[in-house]
Order: structure tokens, then sequence, then C-alpha cells
């Protein structure tokens, strides 16, 4: 189905009076008058009703907002009447577009004019689609670009829009945007991203870790670069010369041990006495402080456990001296009648009123007092193990100090023996203990590098995951691309622009003078070239205009086709002269006549194009609205 808009009635209020009033017509529509009628500023007011935007700059100079109070449109979209009006001198609403009444934000009008006109809403790349920029949404306002010309925008394509915007919006007015800038084609370009952010930030990082085990570590197998071959052969190699180092060390003490002087009838020297007592003296304090510590929880648990055991036991007391008080309660009346009742003595334990059988009270009460005897047991059970670890704890702490008290004498002990072994002995015992500390602190430095390496495997198996992912979505992306016939509608498209020319010049003979329009689309970009020329650069002030009328009739031709997404709409505002000083008065009828004839056409029924102008005399088969009252 065609996709159409059809602007109906367009008003302006003053005080909440509607007083301006235009009416239109499906087909050509053209607003005639002279200088200062205002036929811009209706222009103007059509496309803030579409959704545009305004400044408080604007709100505060432009004639529209401060002559007027809101502006109202009828417009029928694909068959659907619907009521737009938007106010501005309204406190809070500025940004609000009333739909039918029901008020509604900018966004949300747009997104549904997009919807109503069945037009899917794409994000398209700017620029190049790897590059660091997002992906913006390419929305109604951007559309309305090429829908709607200015009258001061008549050099370019789309004045004031980027060729990437430029070339998304033909694609979707084309009808191939949702397969050109796909989900997949977007996931595709975000994975791509992905993969040369990864190699970067593995080989920033490469380089960073090189540079620090440069730093730490002179190890020569690493001279060139970090392989993990070359950091277990560093390893290897130090823990060899460490463990060469230490084992010289063993052999330089037990020859010095060998040499030392023993006392007289001593098997043992006193220093390996002093130190076996004070080895002792330390396994003996762990072990008690060790025992220490499982005394102290198990302490606590059996004084938690005697707190349980004096709660039930206040539970159950409380229980037992409210059952005294409510057995003695006695009925005085009977509850039926109210009568008072003369109790009499119970009688083999029945009761006096209703003479049931009472033993199971005093079984209850029993029982009661079985519970409460066992309680007191297990306090009295529970108050004898806190007493006894209360004990035991005093007794291992007095070992502990016991313990700690020797321990301290047995290092004093050590003091003096420990400063003459230190003065005896041989400066090469500090030099392998320098060399050897040197080595085990390269080794650790090796393995946290080598840690660190394994971060570059991580950073390569999440290229190569990625890498397979891309594989899959080029396939899918390929697939869609290979569905789009871009030779077919470039030339609908040169076509359609070569009608308006031909009909043009039907009209007023001698008015093109070049070559033909040859329109070229791509996946990535667009070029209109006049003969082999570039349009911009082949064609002078009045031949651009030609040329630009004959872009928005192709665009209009697409309308008849059920799989482009144009919307049916065109509104053009003619400028009073080109840039070369040209007048267009003289050209208005002549090159609207191809519009006439297009919009006549059955195949292109409900499709609208309203046009500002001078004159627009002797126009056939236009809708002819004239203003006169010139603005002040």
């Amino acid at each position: 189905m065609a996709r159409t808009m059809v602007i109906n009635e367009v008003s302006r209020s003053v005080g909440g009076e509607w007083r301006n009033h235009l009416v239109f017509e499906p087909g050509v529509n053209v607003i005639v008058g002279e200088r200062n009628t205002g036929k811009t500023k209706w222009m103007e007011t059509i496309d803030y009703l579409m959704g545009d935007e305004i400044s408080a700059e604007q709100r505060a100079t432009d004639d529209i907002f401060a002559k007027y109070d809101s502006a109202r449109m009828v417009v029928i979209v694909n068959n659907t009447k619907m009521e737009v009006e938007r106010r501005w001198r309204q406190e809070g609403v500025i940004s609000k577009v009333y739909v039918n009444g029901e008020a509604i934000s900018l966004k949300d009008y747009r997104t549904l004019l997009m919807d109503m006109l069945k037009i899917p809403i794409v994000h398209y790349p700017q620029g190049d689609p790897y590059g660091p920029r997002t992906w913006p949404e390419l929305g109604w306002r951007s559309l309305f670009r090429h829908i709607y010309r200015r009258q001061r925008f008549w050099s370019e394509i789309a004045d004031k829009q980027p060729e990437s915007e430029q070339h998304a919006c033909l694609m979707q007015f084309l009808g191939v945007a949702e397969k050109l800038f796909s989900q997949d084609f977007g996931n595709l370009v975000r994975q791509q991203k992905r993969i040369s952010e990864l190699e970067t930030q593995r080989d920033q990082f490469m380089s960073m870790l090189q540079e620090i085990a440069r730093e730490l570590v002179d190890a020569k197998e690493l001279g060139v670069a970090l392989t993990p071959q070359s950091i277990d052969s560093a390893i290897a190699r130090l823990r060899s010369e460490s463990d060469r180092l230490q084992a010289e060390r063993a052999e330089l003490l037990r020859s010095l041990r060998e040499s030392a002087i023993k006392p007289r009838g001593a098997s043992r020297s006193v220093t390996e006495e002093l130190t076996d007592g004070l080895v002792r003296l330390q396994k003996g304090e762990e072990a008690v402080l060790s025992a220490l510590e499982k005394t102290r929880t198990r302490l606590d648990e059996v004084q938690e456990f005697r707190r349980l055991i004096l709660e039930e036991k206040s539970r159950m007391e409380r229980a037992q001296a409210g059952g005294e008080v409510l057995t003695n309660l006695k009925i005085t009346h009977c509850p039926a009648c109210d009568q008072e009742l003369q109790p009499a003595p119970p009688e083999n334990n029945k009761c006096y009123l209703c003479e049931q059988d009472i033993s199971d009270i005093s079984m209850s009460n029993k029982r009661l007092e079985f519970e409460l005897e066992q309680l007191e047991v297990q306090q009295s059970e529970a108050d004898d193990m806190v007493k006894a670890l209360l004990d035991e704890t005093d007794r291992l702490r007095g070992e502990r100090d016991r313990l700690a008290d020797e321990r301290t004498r047995l290092e004093q002990a050590l003091v003096p023996v420990r400063a003459a072994t230190a003065a005896i002995l041989p400066p090469e015992v500090a030099v392998y203990d320098v060399e050897t500390g040197r080595a085990q602190e390269k080794v650790r430095q090796l393995e946290r590098i080598r840690t660190s390496l394994g971060k570059r495997e991580l950073l390569s198996e999440e290229i190569k995951r990625i890498q397979h992912e891309v594989g899959t979505l080029e396939a899918k992306v390929a697939e869609k691309t290979s569905q789009i016939d871009f030779a077919d509608r470039s030339d609908a498209f040169a076509d359609g622009m070569n009608t308006y020319l031909n009909r043009m010049t039907e009209a007023k003979p001698g008015a093109w003078i070049q070559k033909a329009v040859n329109v070229i689309f791509s996946e990535r970009s667009f070029a209109f070239k006049v003969g082999p020329s570039t349009w911009s650069t082949k064609l002078g002030g009045t031949l651009t205009l030609y040329f630009l009328l004959s872009y928005h009739y192709a665009l209009l031709t697409l309308t008849k086709h059920a799989s482009y997404n144009y919307p049916g709409l065109a509104l053009i505002d003619l400028p009073a002269e080109m840039l070369d000083g040209s007048s267009v008065a003289d050209k208005e009828n002549f090159v609207m006549i191809p519009f006439v004839k297009l919009l006549a056409d059955e195949a292109m029924k409900g499709s609208q194009l309203i046009a500002a102008g001078s004159a627009f005399e002797g126009l056939n088969g236009a809708h002819r609205i004239e203003l006169t009252e010139v603005w002040k």
C-alpha cells in the first residue's frame, strides 16, 4: 500500500480565536501573493506543525510566534484523519503536540508519524561505519528535510544536512534502509570495533609489560620480547642459581660448626641447646594457646546453654504460678441462667458443676513440676561445667604466662651468643644471603610477569570468539545486502528526474540545455551527475532550480510504489530569485506543469504538493490560494 500524507487545512489563532485559515486539496496546491503577504510564514507554520522545534529567540522575534498564539492542522495520514495543534503562549506546553486533543511529547509525535506512515525507524552510520561515533536514529525530521524545500535553501539536495544523513534518507525513501542498516550490520560494526579495541589493548599491554619486565628483571633470556618459554627458562636458571648459593652457604656453615670449640665434656654446643629449648618452648606455647582458644569457645557454648535453661525454667515457673491462681477461680453463677450457684466439695475427683473427671488437671500440674525438676538438674550440671571450664581457662593462662617467661629468658640468653656468632661469621655468608635473596626475588617477579602474560591469552581468546561471531554476521549482512538492487533504484530515480526535465522542456522548449541526469546509489554513498560531471559544479542558478525541482518530482514518483517509503507529500517554497540574480516569477508555471501532470495520474491518488510563489498565473489543474494582506 502506498504511503500518503494529505494536509486538508491549516489555521492560526489569536486570543483563542481562529482567524487565519487555509484549505488544501489533494494534488497540486499553490499559495500565491505579493511580497510580504505571508506565503513563507504559512509554509513555516506547516513545518512547525510537522514537528519542528523553535528556540526562545524565535519565539521572541519570529512574526508567527509574536503575532499568533497557536496553530492547527488537519491532516490525513494513510487514510486516517488527525488533528494536530501546537500552542506556544500557553505555559508548559511549548514542547508538546496536541494530537486529537491529547498532549504528547514532540519526540512521541514524530514517532507517531513514522508509525502511521509505516516507515521503519533505523539507525545509520555517520561517516565511516567503523568510526568511533555512535549510530543516530533516522527520524521524521531528517526525512522532512527532503520533503520541505525552504525558500532560502536552493543550493543543495538538503542544505546543512551531512552527506551520510542524506544517503540514509534516500535509502529510507527507496525502501532499503532497513536491510542496509540492519541490526546485524550494526552488531557487525560493533564487534569489528571491539576486535580493533582488543587488539590495541593487547599490543599496549604487551608493550607496557615488556618495559616493566626490563626494569624489574634484567634476565638475559628476555632481551627481545616476553614469551612464556623465555620466562620459564629464566625462572629455571634463577632457581638453579639460588639452590647453588644455598648449598654453598650450608657447606660453609657446616665447616664452621665442625671447627667450633665446645665446652669440655659437652657433646653439644650451648647455642644448639638454647636454640632447641627455644623451639620446644615455642611449640609448647602454641599448643597452650590453641587449647586456651578451644576452652574459651567451649565455655561460651556452655554459658549460652545455661542461659537458655534459665529462660525455659523462668517460663515454666510463670506457667505454674498462673495455673495455681486460675485453679482457685470458681464459678459463682450459672452461665446459662445467671443464677447463683452453691458449690459443693468435689467428690471422687469430679467437677461440682459438670461432674466430669478432673484428675487430668492434677496430672498436668505434676508433669509441670517434673519438667521444672529436670531443668534444675540441667542447670546444676551446666553450673558445674562452667566452673570446670573457668578453672581450666585459669590453668591454661598460667601455663601460657610461664612458657612466655621461659621463652623470654632463653631469648635473652641467646642475645650474646648470636652477637658473638655474627662477629665470627665470615663475610661470605652475608654475600650468599644477599645473592640468594636477589635470585629468589627475581623468580617471584618473573612468576608475577608470567601470570600477567596470561592476560594476553585471554585477550586473544576473546578476539578469536568475536571473530567467529563476525564471520556469522558478515554472512547475514551480505545476504541482506545482496537482495538490494541499487542499479534498479538508481535507474528508477534517474528516470523520475529526467521525466520531469522532459515535461518541463515540453512546456518550455530550451529550458534545459544540459545532458541527462545520472543517479548512482550504493551501500555507502550516492551521486547525482549531469552528463559526466557532478551536478553542483555543472549547473548555474536557474538550472539548479530545475534540477532540485526534478529531485522532488522523482521523490514524489516513489509514492506509487508500495515497496518505497516516500509519504506522497512535497512542500516547495520557491525563491523570488536565484543566486545568480535570475527571477523565478516568469518560470513558476512551466516548472509546476510536470507536477500537475504527475499528481493527476490515478496511481498518485492521495499525493499532494503545496508550492508557494508569486503568481502562478494561468496554471491549470492546481488549487490556487491567493494571499492579499501584507504583513506589517
